[in-house]
C-alpha cells in the first residue's frame, strides 16, 4: 500500500492529529506537516480520485520546493529515521529487544519476511551503525 493510500484510509485529519500529538509529546523528534495541515484545512480527504488519478487540487497543495528529493534520498531518510526510532524504543525500554520490533514490522507493517526483519536489514546495510553508532544485533 502506498503512503497516499494509507493516508486516504486513515484520513488526513486523523493523520494530522497524530502528528500534532507526537510533536507535542516529543518536539525534538516530530514536527507537524504544514502540507498536511493545508490539506486538512482545504477539506481534502483523499489524494486520489475514484479513478485512481491524482486530484490536481491536492497536487497543488502538496507542490513546492526547489529541489525534489530522489527516490534514493527519500529511502535513505526513511530508513535512517526508522533506525533512530528503533534505537530510542530499545533504549527507553518500550520493547524488550530488536526481535519484538522485527515481528511488529513483519506482521503489522508488511515488512518483507524474507529480509529477516527490519533490524537485521538495518545492520546489513550499515544504516544502524551510521545513525546510532552500533548494530542492533551484536
Amino acid at each position: 500500500m502506498s503512503p497516499f493510500f494509507l493516508l486516504q484510509l486513515v484520513g488526513p485529519a486523523v493523520a494530522l492529529h497524530v502528528g500534532e500529538t507526537l510533536a507535542a509529546a516529543h518536539p525534538d523528534r516530530f514536527a507537524p506537516s504544514p502540507k498536511l495541515r493545508a490539506l486538512v484545512a482545504a477539506g481534502k480527504t483523499a489524494v486520489y480520485r475514484p479513478d485512481l488519478t491524482v486530484d490536481e487540487s491536492v497536487a497543488a497543495i502538496l507542490a513546492g520546493g526547489d529541489r525534489p528529493s530522489t527516490a534514493e534520498e527519500v529511502r535513505e531518510r526513511a530508513l535512517e529515521a526508522l533506525a533512530e526510532e528503533i534505537r530510542l524504543m530499545l533504549d527507553e525500554g518500550v520493547v524488550a529487544g530488536p526481535e519484538d520490533i522485527d515481528l511488529c514490522m513483519i506482521l503489522g507493517a508488511g515488512w518483507p519476511f524474507h529480509l529477516g526483519g527490519i533490524t537485521p536489514y538495518l545492520d546489513r546495510t550499515g544504516i544502524a551503525e551510521k545513525v546510532t553508532g552500533t548494530r542492533f544485533h551484536l
